[in-house]
């Protein structure tokens, strides 16, 4: 009864809600009594309903198209590294449902006719050449290189993040992850910048220009100090009670720093989404991880850390945690809000990536000495400085340090 199913794949399946017909609420896939009275056996009750129930008959549809479209489609439970999630039905061959908003539209829109109109060919929904993944806009970029362009406006988890990442990965494609949220659980997780939450009527001027906000870094290195090279200690945590404290270690830092908090930001001609776009296809902006912790350098830093770090990037191609499969289509991409989804956890996406750090360099203490070259002694009293004079006990010391003594 389940084989007339089109299956999604693990590149497809989001933490999608679900509503439940007979109770008349949302379900909570997370939690055992999946959020509702009684609810303890609810979960085995839906399970047993495979091979017997049709799926439009289990009661569970999604709560978005019901609101968004008017419209009831049933959904399915699956279940994905001990993980249930809930994937709209449709039968093989149907058409995928298309959730996508219209800024997410606006955004795929806008990018494809700025990188066409530099040259650079770009289709909208094109898969990845294994079917792996299917890219919201694909650049065909110089010498080779394709880009995929993901505006990613609704919640998603670290975890799923690099998963979809990996499918295009393994696809010979270099994502750039476009986020509004600073505090989106894919900033630093993937290959990404950030840009302004604007709206589509914005977004679709070509003469607009879409600042870039994140995910941009440069190389910078020096002494940690008042007037040397760094802002601030990249190693002090960063203090939100106090945003502006500039604390110093005095010793010597290479670091990755994003632009916009770098010594030679000015803000004056900020980089802009189609500037970075038309770059990146170029081979002018690569991207790099780090520490776990993805950007993008421009290609003469990029050298630069090369020559300093040479080319391990402590990069290593994870295995995927779940199967793969035949990529057929996304159901959803930004949908509205709803109470079911993990919220992403707060973070501060923009930091400075330490490459390598050296203590400040102690100078051996220099020791006074006298006309014959013999070290002076230090005061008797205790002032820690030398006292060249000896005192009525033949001991050297201040006048002034023995008046503060015998008063």
């Amino acid at each position: 009864m389940d084989d007339d199913l089109q299956i999604d794949s693990d590149d497809d399946l989001f933490r999608n809600p679900v509503f439940y017909e007979p109770a008349g609420r949302n379900l909570d896939l997370d939690r055992p009594d999946l959020g509702v009275p009684q609810g303890q056996d609810l979960l085995n009750v839906l399970l047993r309903m495979r091979g017997r129930v049709p799926v439009e008959k289990r009661g569970l549809i999604c709560p978005d198209c019901r609101d968004l479209r008017g419209r009831r489609v049933p959904m399915y439970l699956v279940q994905r590294d001990g993980v249930w999630l809930a994937s709209h039905y449709r039968k093989p061959g149907e058409k995928p449902i298309s959730h996508e908003s219209d800024e997410h539209l606006a955004r795929k829109e806008r990018v494809a006719k700025d990188s066409e109109d530099h040259g650079f060919h770009a289709d909208i929904e094109s898969q990845t050449a294994d079917g792996h993944a299917r890219l919201d806009v694909r650049i065909n970029g110089a010498n080779g290189i394709v880009l995929g362009y993901e505006p990613q406006l609704s919640t998603q988890t670290a975890r799923g993040m690099r998963a979809r990442e990996r499918f295009r990965r393994r696809g010979g494609i270099q994502s750039v992850w476009d986020f509004a949220d600073p505090d989106h659980a894919g900033i630093g997780t993937v290959p990404y910048v950030r840009t302004p939450n604007l709206p589509a009527s914005v977004i679709r001027v070509q003469k607009n220009p879409v600042a870039v906000q994140d995910g941009n870094f440069v190389l910078e290195e020096g002494q940690c100090s008042q007037n040397g090279a760094l802002t601030r200690c990249p190693e002090k945590p960063y203090d939100p009670e106090n945003p502006t404290d500039a604390g110093y270690c005095g010793g010597w830092h290479r670091v990755l720093m994003p632009a916009h908090q770098s010594s030679t930001f000015t803000g004056e001609g900020g980089l802009t989404l189609t500037r970075f776009i038309v770059e990146a296809a170029a081979g002018e902006r690569i991207p790099f991880q780090r520490g776990g912790h993805h950007g993008w350098l421009p290609a003469r830093q990029w050298q630069q850390y090369l020559e300093a770090n040479g080319p391990a990037l402590d990069d290593k191609e994870l295995q995927p945690s779940v199967r793969q499969g035949d990529r057929r289509g996304r159901c959803t991409e930004d949908r509205p809000a709803s109470e079911v989804r993990a919220e992403p956890k707060q973070r501060r996406g923009s930091r400075a990536i330490v490459l390598e750090s050296r203590p400040r360099e102690t100078e051996a203490a220099r020791v006074p000495v006298d006309a014959s070259g013999q070290a002076i002694p230090l005061c008797r009293f205790g002032c820690g400085q030398p006292a060249s004079l000896p005192g009525p006990e033949g001991l050297p010391e201040h006048f002034s340090c023995r008046r503060k003594h015998e008063g």
